[in-house]
């Protein structure tokens, strides 16, 4: 029997569990499977709360549908009934700049404007911004000379200066917690460089696409056009799939509360050794790493190749808070008539942005109540998850008076820290990446997870441990 070790339990490491147990079960392997976890609690950022009727979320709380992978596992663990979708007829987002809240045009939430009237008719342009933004149109590609580009430089260059400081800017950094200048577009935004290549502009690209998905749309009955939202969620929160995920696995896969402190690889025997604080030493016949952040996995492979160590160490990652707060309706003078905003870095908040949580989704708040989440801290500013409660709490508050104008007190509140959790796909990612991959080709066996790699999002881990699960097994058969 070869046995498989996973170290890391949280969504990725799960996701590969699921498909390894699948597959043995399948095709009657013969395969023993662990997953060590160092905390208690398996499922890592994905954390939900049920306090006083209010369902908070302290991780993540969606899914985007098109990057489906959630919503096709639901399907799978046959929980796809669980799955509710966002309140989309309410689906308005705003940003806070120049010292007022002002709605975001719908056709400009893609990031590239997929509508004219988005840029001519933005209350937030000025003239000049909306014609250079216009002037995309004619923009010439950027021919690649193996140099490679910022997000941040990108966008200015097809857009302009305007609407990036006032909408992009702000857009990118809520989603990635990033400096867009730092960032890499062929890691993070690949589908930029995509439009760009294949249509010559973006802004023609996303009409040429507008226009198809309307053809396609044509005779089908009207309650199918009616479009959906893209954001989706469970009825009992996001960790409705984690916990779903560990009962289906079986808690006799797990091993929690235990740390491993490095993994060695054998040549001769052609196996991975996995030694815990404890003093506890584990053999595995393949072995996958979906720990986080990547400088953890750079500790524990430290002693199998330090090139692949010293890389692994080269890949940033930002700390953020999540601050969720629920308040009385009465007199809680904001509609929250969105799903939430944006703060313009010109700004100099602490909150860089705000989920209106029961609006965005159904029972987030009991009858009576609202719940909103912030989020504070980014790669520029780290240093608040280091700061006391009540300090970050008034800060929330601050805050808030000034973009919100909300002034009575919160009947309840939960602050999370999530150190190190932003990884920050800077320039140069990809070549990194590329190395790494190749470097451990030298150690079959070994499989590196996780959002350090190749995806931010919840669909992006939950395919990278899938796919880690199929490397592992595909490996495995010729020693079965």
């Amino acid at each position: 029997m070869k046995k498989v070790v996973i170290v890391g339990g949280g969504i990725t490491g799960l996701s590969a569990a699921y498909e390894i147990k699948k597959r043995i079960k399948e095709e009657n392997l013969s395969i023993d499977l662990l997953l060590i976890e160092k905390e208690k609690k398996l499922g890592g950022v994905f954390l939900t709360e049920k306090v006083d009727g209010f369902l908070i979320e302290g991780g993540p709380d969606s899914f985007e549908m098109f990057k489906p992978a959630p919503f096709e596992l639901a399907q799978e663990l046959g929980i796809e009934d669980r799955v509710i979708s966002a309140n989309e007829e309410m689906h308005r987002t705003f940003i806070f700049s120049k010292g007022k809240l002002q709605e975001i045009p719908r056709g400009l939430l893609g990031l590239a404007p997929d509508k004219i009237s988005s840029l001519m008719f933005c209350p937030l342009l000025s003239l000049r911004g909306k014609i250079r933004a216009a002037l995309e149109l004619i923009i010439p590609p950027l021919k690649q000379q193996g140099t490679e580009i910022s997000l941040g430089e990108f966008y200015k260059r097809r857009f302009g200066e305007e609407i990036y400081e006032v909408v992009a800017e702000p857009l990118f950094g809520s989603i990635y917690a990033c400096i867009p200048e730092t960032i890499s577009i062929k890691t993070c935004w690949p589908r930029g460089l995509e439009l760009e290549k294949k249509y010559g502009s973006l802004l023609r690209g996303m009409l040429v696409r507008r226009r198809e998905a309307r053809k396609a749309s044509k005779g089908r009955p009207k309650e199918e056009k009616k479009k959906a939202s893209i954001f989706r969620t469970f009825k009992g929160g996001m960790s409705e799939l984690t916990n779903t995920l560990v009962e289906r696995i079986g808690k006799e896969t797990f091993l929690t509360e235990k740390e491993v402190s490095k993994i060695i690889f054998s040549p001769g025997e052609k196996r991975f050794f996995l030694f815990l604080e404890s003093g506890e030493k584990i053999p595995a016949d393949a072995c996958i790493v979906a720990t986080a952040p990547s400088y953890i996995t750079s500790k524990l492979l430290s002693q199998i190749d330090v090139g692949v160590s010293d890389m692994l160490l080269r890949i940033p990652f930002a700390s953020s808070v999540t601050v969720s707060l629920g308040f009385k309706k009465d007199g809680f003078e904001h509609p929250l008539n969105g799903f939430g905003l944006v703060v313009a870095r010109t700004e100099n908040k602490r909150v860089k942005a705000v989920t209106w949580s029961s609006t965005k989704f159904a029972e987030r708040a009991p009858e009576g109540y609202v719940l909103i989440r912030c989020f504070l801290g980014n790669a520029q500013e780290e240093t608040i998850v280091y700061e006391s409660d009540e300090a970050i709490l008034n800060a929330v508050r601050e805050d808030l008076r000034e973009i919100m104008g909300v002034t009575v007190e919160p009947m309840i509140y939960r602050i999370y820290r999530w150190r190190n959790s932003m990884v920050q796909y800077t320039l140069g990612h990809g070549e990194r990446i590329a190395f790494i991959e190749e470097r451990i080709k030298q150690y079959p066996g070994l499989y590196l997870a996780g959002n350090a790699y190749r995806g931010l999002g919840v669909g992006d881990c939950i395919n990278d441990g899938k796919r880690a699960a199929q490397k592992i097994l595909e490996y495995l058969r010729f020693k079965l």
